[in-house]
């Protein structure tokens, strides 16, 4: 039996979620417990942040896109791409010559090369230099790959259904990496841990859940999984448990790469996908704290904050002696919310399409 549901634009507690992906990859980055304790090993495992973020993304770009592209007469390549532009690179823009004026300025300057990987947001097909200028932005680049491909993905998730084309994912980035990965120079595509952890190919599987779970709810055929904010709740744990739990016991690369093939980037996301389900067709105490108006603000400004968390604002303010967590969080989360109002909503509304 499936549940029924009528599709809105906007999602309260979506929008909420997104606060609590950021802040769990600063917990990350800011790990508060002492090193080699079960709680630094679970705080460490804040990066499925990021999951959540490409889980997000290919429900809401399904939710928002779909529709209009199979009717193919209202869609329109320029908006959709304008669109997206504005979503997400203007900030990065300013936030990345922030970041090289500041290394510069001290002596650090960036080459004109790896510059130009940067500010295209193409360092994420870098193996050498995912992580070079704002480092956390390695996931804008798969973030991009996806908004490109996306309406192709819309039509292969309707004919091919979610297995097969996550195969076509994976199979592509083994492809590459077989082949021009092992010629290029600078780390293009160079390990295949690399190609499954960071680019498009080997974190599709989230996008193709999120992608589903909108198919399914814009056809009024969402699964009937009892308890399924519960269930995700469940699944998530038990993934952060297992790769917390496992880290102690071994130092075998295989064991532990496929370890986290299958529990991050396999049963994570089906976790979240249960979780966003719940979000959508069932009131609990979860989505009423994630639609609360504060969360709607942190969630809005959580992209800002991802930007800023690692790099020249927190460099500044150890030189200046805000070293506790706590406090760096907070003045974060502060300076987050301001450049969400005061540059990247209205630089949104006057670069947007519709």
């Amino acid at each position: 039996m499936a549940i029924s549901s009528k599709p809105d634009r906007y999602f309260p507690a979506l929008t909420g979620l997104r606060a609590i992906a950021a802040y769990l990859v600063y917990l990350h980055h800011y790990n508060p417990a002492s090193t080699g304790t079960i709680a630094h090993r679970v705080y460490d495992q804040g990066y499925i942040g990021v999951t959540i973020f490409f889980v997000l993304s290919g429900f809401l770009i399904y939710h928002r896109y779909a529709d209009v592209y199979f009717r193919q007469e209202y869609w329109s390549w320029r908006r959709y791409l304008q669109n997206r532009f504005a979503r997400i690179y203007p900030l990065y823009v300013l936030m990345l010559l922030i970041t090289v004026g500041v290394t510069t300025w001290r002596g650090h300057p960036m080459s004109l090369f790896v510059f130009s990987l940067n500010v295209t947001l193409l360092k994420g097909f870098f193996n050498t230099y995912k992580f070079s200028g704002i480092a956390q932005s390695w996931s804008l680049t798969v973030e991009v790959c996806f908004y490109l491909i996306a309406p192709f993905l819309f039509l292969r998730l309707k004919y091919w259904g979610p297995f097969w084309l996550t195969a076509g994912l994976v199979g592509t980035g083994v492809l590459l990496w077989a082949t021009i990965g092992q010629l290029a120079n600078h780390g293009l595509v160079g390990t295949l841990p690399f190609v499954l952890f960071y680019t498009i190919f080997g974190r599709g599987f989230e996008f193709v859940v999120g992608l589903w779970l909108a198919r399914r709810w814009h056809q009024n055929r969402l699964p009937a999984v009892p308890y399924p904010t519960l269930a995700g709740l469940i699944v998530l744990s038990g993934c952060v448990g297992w790769q917390a739990g496992l880290s102690p016991f071994t130092i075998d690369p295989v064991l532990s790469i496929g370890s986290e093939i299958l529990v991050y980037n396999i049963l994570l996301p089906i976790g979240i996908g249960l979780f966003l389900l719940g979000l959508l067709t069932q009131p609990s105490v979860a989505g009423r704290l994630l639609s609360h108006p504060l969360m709607q603000v942190l969630g809005k400004s959580s992209y800002a904050f991802y930007l800023i968390h690692t790099g020249v604002l927190v460099n500044a303010l150890q030189k200046i002696g805000i070293a506790h967590n706590g406090l760096r969080f907070i003045l974060l989360v502060i300076a987050a919310c301001l450049i969400y109002y005061l540059i990247e909503k209205p630089v949104q509304r006057l670069l947007r399409a519709d």
